[in-house]
């Protein structure tokens, strides 16, 4: 084997993301270390994709799925999608990219589907976006009458400020009386309170 090659096995091998190599009948003919050890066998040759991806007797197509190698086959182009898996009872979100091996002919010999697990990605960028709606939620001008305090929403809507408030963000409210309020609306109580120094 030239070196070149042993170069190349050693590399397909020590990815960091599973490959799988795909024939027409959607039999698996190759795969690399990473797929071995997420699909837990060493028995992936001859093997149908979807059994070995989706634990399945149909095709993922037949189930309703998206699959990225039918089209690569059927497009000649490449083609990606994100399937949701269950691995030993743990749902994962994985990217699948398959790309077309063409031969002498330019027809496809088979399709390399790669296989990354995009899971915190995802679960960090749920975050991230809640972040920042709650910071744009409460950020810039809000427009409030002066008189009766209630707030102008984006669609020209006035709202108590407590309705508004909660819509946008995770606040709840609980009502009392302020101090000068109490004075003012009942200020017999607030003399009592007062002389009882509460």
């Amino acid at each position: 084997m030239k070196d070149c090659e042993k170069i190349g096995c050693n590399v397909y091998d020590n990815l960091s993301f599973a490959v799988i190599v795909i024939d027409k009948d959607f039999k698996v003919i190759s795969t690399n270390n990473k797929a071995a050890e997420i699909f837990k066998t060493k028995q992936t040759c001859g093997s149908s994709c979807f059994a070995l991806t989706h634990d399945s007797s149909k095709p993922c197509w037949e189930n309703g799925e998206e699959c990225p190698v039918k089209e690569c086959f059927k497009t000649k182009t490449n083609q990606q999608v994100v399937h949701k898996h269950i691995y030993d009872g743990v749902e994962v979100f994985e990217e699948i990219t398959a790309t077309p091996i063409f031969d002498e002919n330019n027809e496809i010999k088979f399709v390399i589907e790669e296989i990354r697990d995009i899971t915190k990605m995802l679960k960090l960028k749920i975050v991230i976006n809640h972040l920042r709606s709650e910071i744009e939620t409460l950020h810039g001008i809000i427009p409030i009458c002066s008189s009766c305090k209630k707030v102008r929403d984006d669609e020209g809507y006035w709202a108590q400020v407590e309705e508004y408030l909660s819509t946008r963000s995770d606040a709840k409210f609980s009502h009392s009386i302020c101090p000068d309020c109490l004075k003012e609306l009942y200020p017999e109580i607030a003399a009592k309170r007062k002389k009882e120094g509460k």
